[in-house]
């Protein structure tokens, strides 16, 4: 099939401030590729493939618009190594409005990335 790239939104929480970090994604639906993050001019297919948390934080909502045609699923990684936590897009669609809750935490620091699945 053609990929069919996306844009999504990760939002973070400081756990100490409390403070709200919304960082736009590209997602360019090929199996094994980086997902891009927003570097500070809009998250695109040159975006730098990481987000650098400046506190601790957790991820709390992730949000992706639908539509990819060769990936289904993002498994993020902590300083560019794969975590256990693999987000499936169809539960967290932008025109959804429940859902998960997620609570997937990260220290001040750490290059947050992701890898994109088929």
């Amino acid at each position: 099939m053609t990929a069919t790239p996306k844009y999504g939104t990760m939002i973070f929480q400081g756990l100490n401030t409390g403070k709200t970090y919304s960082v736009d994604i590209y997602v360019s639906d090929v199996a094994n590729a980086l997902v891009n993050w927003d570097g500070g001019a809009g998250a695109g297919s040159s975006s730098p493939t990481f987000w650098v948390a400046p506190e601790d934080v957790a991820l709390v909502d992730y949000s992706q618009v639908s539509g990819t045609a060769d990936t289904t699923k993002i498994r993020l990684t902590s300083n560019g190594k794969p975590t256990m936590h693999v987000l499936r897009y169809a539960i967290h669609l932008t025109s959804l409005n429940n859902r998960p809750n997620l609570n997937i935490g990260f220290e001040k620091g750490t290059q947050v990335g992701a890898i994109q699945l088929a």
